[in-house]
């Protein structure tokens, strides 16, 4: 049973939305910072959207405690990426706690009918799906067919949301490929520092060829030769880094190495937080940025100016930038 908003016979303060949008209110816990766009842009006005792990924490070695299992509680909806151990360890202390069955109160992306998973070396990549357009428009169908279900009242807002959200991804997916056209970077092969990276690339008409680390997170002497040996002979585009990579043991001093002997621009992407970005698409117009910022001009970002604000004052340098930056603005004010 859905928890009900407290009933206020008042407009929202500066909302502008009536009584009748304030009551039977919707709460989604997620269990990463970037799955909040996604669930916010089916969401919508009704309802809220909190992030179990907080965003600058590493969410493979997040520990629940006592506290997240509360928090947990007072959600309606549980949405994980299903890839992470101790995502399912909470959906059923939630569920035993309530007494109800798992699937009646979460949502496991993995699951979804028609997610697609990379490959990577043969092995299915799990890490950073959610991130390809064409499995954000999925995830946005099956939440908006929960939610609905959760509370039907509202579900032609969700179904109104999801259109809306399926046209944001479509024009995203159009502007990516005019800049794979544009800058001739079809199929390029790029080094990647960790495997969600791979779903940024191959949005963007990349191909991941490379991994710095692996799942047993750390960087082997193995690859790093094969890195430097491929980055030297120019088979190698750019490194594309995301946030979670950087959270890993050596991968900073790595990178700055690698950069430094072999002059291979490396661009900064977020994969499991947003950087205040509230929309899905304006993260991946963010990501573009970076990416082919690194492409067209070879500009190195250090980790330390890893965050949007530095982002769209060193990407105005760049025509592309200028171009990513306003479509991140307009999206936002929308």
């Amino acid at each position: 049973m859905l928890l009900r908003g407290v009933v206020v016979a008042v407009f929202l303060v500066g909302s502008g939305l009536p009584l009748t949008a304030q009551q039977n209110r919707i709460r989604v816990a997620v269990t990463i910072e970037a799955l909040k766009p996604l669930v916010a842009a089916v969401l919508g006005d009704v309802g809220d959207v909190y992030s179990i792990v907080p965003e600058e924490a590493e969410p493979h070695g997040f520990t629940l405690t006592p506290n997240v299992i509360r928090s947990a509680l007072n959600s309606d909806l549980v949405v994980t990426t299903g890839h992470m151990e101790w995502e399912g360890d909470l959906v059923v202390q939630v569920a035993s706690e309530k007494g109800v069955s798992p699937d009646s109160i979460s949502l496991n992306l993995l699951s979804l009918a028609g997610i697609q998973l990379l490959k990577f070396d043969g092995e299915s990549n799990l890490h950073g799906f959610w991130l390809l357009p064409d499995n954000a428009v999925i995830i946005a169908r099956g939440l908006r067919d929960k939610l609905s279900a959760l509370e039907p009242s509202y579900s032609e807002v969700f179904s109104s949301n999801c259109r809306d959200f399926e046209n944001r991804v479509s024009n995203l997916k159009l502007f990516l490929r005019s800049l794979s056209e544009r800058y001739g970077s079809s199929n390029a092969r790029v080094v990647i520092g960790f495997y969600a990276e791979q779903y940024v690339a191959e949005a963007m008409g990349l191909k991941a060829d490379a991994v710095l680390v692996g799942e047993e997170e750390a960087i082997s002497p193995g690859v790093l030769s094969k890195v430097y040996n491929g980055l030297k002979s120019g088979d190698y585009t750019c490194i594309v880094v995301s946030d979670t990579a950087l959270w890993m043991s050596g991968v900073q001093s790595a990178l700055r190495e690698i950069s430094g002997e072999t002059g291979c621009p490396i661009a900064y992407v977020s994969v499991v937080s947003t950087h205040g970005l509230s929309y899905y698409d304006a993260i991946m117009y963010y990501n573009a940025g970076q990416v082919y910022n690194a492409i067209a001009s070879g500009r190195r970002l250090s980790p330390e100016g890893f965050n949007m604000y530095l982002f769209i004052a060193v990407l105005a340098l760049s025509a592309v930038v200028v171009e990513t930056v306003l479509l991140v603005k307009g999206r936002v004010r929308t």
